[in-house]
């Protein structure tokens, strides 16, 4: 074949594979790309740390060790109050790092506990060396107790984060908007100024079409047939003019100014975030639903409250029954956790009147058939996306009642649901729940989102207002009058990922983080455990001939600091390659090392103290 043809050929097979894309491409996406206003399809790229703009920082704030708070791993002591100790000296300093070096703490000894340990400001990170083999093991061996025994979800968690701030009602809405709108008129702006973190709050009976979108409620659901749905959806005011108030992201409900939606004043907590640590807890039985307040929540670990910007990620769970519980949260991450050994009641809760919480790389990989309830959102969240989760034959996404709304599952693998809630407070979902390029472990016949059936609404058939379908990978059949838009079942569509497309199309690029997001979950296919972000541990310490040799690093770092009881100690830092690209010795007791000449990446360092040598990783 000579050139000619050879490359008529080859622009033949790239048209067609353009052709088989293009034809291959969800026509509700078609129509978002062509006019977001009108489209039926919902924009979910608001959801994530900064909405997706940014990656999440390697955060570099004062270290507090909780080693040199009483915390001493693997002693055989309880370590509770050492590690309590060491956050109250991160807060009383205005924040910091709380660091957990290597080993195994023992955080919960005492039978009969009923106070976990609370975070009680923000700019608090707690960060161990690693979740995986070698890092830093944080193990309960008892349960705690319930603080209110009638009530099973009061048993208190590990880690608390939790500061109370009040929020004023300020004002009102008085003109309608919709879905998608960013602006808002109210009565008086006066009170109101640019940055404020504002909730838009309305509980009414007239309103329960909002979320229902004319379907009509079952008699089980008292609590929204006669007091009506709540919505509590929080806002970042961008601009003020006269009493119009533009929001930096949109509306995820319509707003009827005569149900009376007030405006109040939301303070949230900044600087929030958990990295790198594995929890172990000591559930051992098979899980019973609500059988008691251990089968529910004996042990759980994490509860973040009113986070703005937080992150919780490189987590390993182990024989736990709750892992995290996120509540009242703005733009936030929960990324690259692993879930394993037996299986308990909630692995990942996204509550509490949310906004734009990621869920991403989650994995079930419990004893089968995973935990009671997957990850999911309840109690009137919004812009929850479930991105690129693995659940199993159990663990499906969850929709938990007290009216959330408008969720996407993106590019996952699982049952194709999970249910509850109180069926006082049903349906489990309202508006806009978005199934993307599902891949269904099971099979069910005739899934009806809305239809009755005995016991509603528990069973396989929970109540969802007409959940959109699109490029359903799997063979249960499904009830169609039951669903909103239903396209290319069992086939897979482009965009592969509804988040990733929409979020391009805000930014005008797919951010880097999402790629290198995708490659830690790669590695963690490999290997079945999470890359510590950390980029080295804080105060490395060797010791010869009674000379100590100190090494501090913070996280993202533009330097490091050496101390040491010897002078003319040696450095080099070389690429992973080997390729060496800086050296030097330090002159000092103690000195710091400029970085920021050396571009971004992964390099070892290598420090040379009288023939003794230590050697470590780093990430610029």
């Amino acid at each position: 074949m000579n050139l000619t043809c050879r490359v008529l050929s080859l622009a033949v097979i790239i048209c067609r594979i353009f052709v088989l894309q293009a034809a291959n491409e969800a026509p509700c996406f078609t129509a978002f790309k062509t006019n977001p206003a009108t489209a039926i399809l919902p924009d979910y790229s608001y959801s994530g740390y900064k909405f997706g703009a940014d990656s999440i920082p390697n955060v570099s704030l004062p270290i507090f060790d909780v080693s040199k708070f009483g915390a001493i791993p693997d002693d055989a002591l309880e370590d509770f109050d050492g590690v309590q100790t060491a956050i109250n000296a991160a807060v009383a300093a205005g924040g910091g790092i709380v660091f957990f070096p290597k080993g195994k703490f023992l955080m919960n000894e005492q039978v009969g506990r009923t106070d976990g340990i609370i975070i009680p400001k923000g700019n608090i990170i707690l960060r161990g060396s690693g979740s995986g083999a070698g890092g830093t093991e944080l193990f309960m061996k008892n349960y705690m107790l319930p603080t209110d025994p009638t009530k099973l979800w009061t048993v208190p968690f590990l880690f608390h984060f939790y500061y109370y701030q009040g929020g004023a009602v300020k004002t009102q809405i008085t003109v309608d908007a919709k879905r998608g709108d960013l602006k808002i008129t109210v009565a008086n702006a006066s009170a109101l100024k640019v940055g404020n973190m504002i909730e838009i709050q309305m509980t009414n009976p007239l309103a329960t079409n909002e979320l229902l979108g004319g379907l009509t409620p079952y008699p089980e659901w008292t609590t929204t047939i006669n007091s009506g749905i709540t919505i509590n959806e929080k806002h970042k005011i961008a601009s003020i003019t006269g009493n119009i108030v533009t929001l930096l992201e949109p509306l995820n409900i319509n707003m009827t100014a005569s149900y009376t939606w007030n405006v109040a004043l939301m303070p949230l907590t900044e600087g929030l975030g958990v990295e790198d640590i594995w929890f172990h807890g000591n559930f051992q039985e098979i899980i019973v639903h609500h059988k008691n307040f251990i089968h529910d929540a004996g042990w759980s670990f994490i509860r973040m409250d009113r986070p703005i910007n937080g992150f919780i990620r490189q987590l390993r769970f182990t024989d736990a029954n709750v892992g995290v519980s996120l509540a009242d949260g703005y733009s936030c991450s929960i990324m690259h956790i692993r879930f394993d050994g037996n299986p308990g009641h909630s692995c990942v809760a996204v509550t509490g009147g949310t906004y734009g919480i990621l869920t991403g790389f989650i994995d079930d990989a419990t004893n089968s058939p995973g935990f009671w309830h997957g990850p999911g959102p309840s109690a009137t969240a919004s812009a929850t996306v479930i991105w690129r989760y693995r659940g199993q034959s159990r663990s499906g996404p969850e929709s938990h009642a007290s009216y959330p709304y408008y969720t996407l599952v993106d590019a996952s693998t699982s049952k194709y649901i999970g249910n509850g809630g109180d069926a006082v407070v049903c349906p489990n979902h309202g508006k806009d729940f978005t199934y993307w390029n599902h891949k269904e472990i099971g099979k069910y016949t005739n899934i009806a989102f809305w239809e009755n059936h005995l016991n509603p609404p528990y069973g396989n058939f929970v109540k969802i207002v007409k959940p959109n379908i699109i490029g359903w990978q799997g063979t249960s059949t499904f009830v169609q009058s039951t669903l909103g838009l239903f396209e290319n079942y069992g086939t897979a569509v482009t965009p592969e990922s509804l988040y990733e497309a929409q979020l391009t199309l805000r930014l005008g690029t797919l951010p880097a983080w999402i790629n290198s997001s995708k490659k830690e979950w790669a590695n963690y296919m490999l290997t079945g455990e999470w890359t510590t972000n950390q980029s080295i541990e804080t105060g490395i310490t060797t010791s010869i001939q009674n000379k100590n040799l100190h090494l501090n690093f913070t996280s993202n770092p533009s330097s490091f600091t050496v101390s040491s009881d010897c002078l003319n100690t040696l450095y080099n830092v070389y690429t992973t390659t080997g390729i060496l690209v800086k050296r030097g010795s330090i002159n000092s007791y103690t000195e710091r090392v400029s970085m920021s000449e050396i571009k971004h990446g992964v390099y070892l360092i290598n420090l040379d103290l009288e023939g003794t040598k230590i050697t470590k990783k780093i990430i610029l």
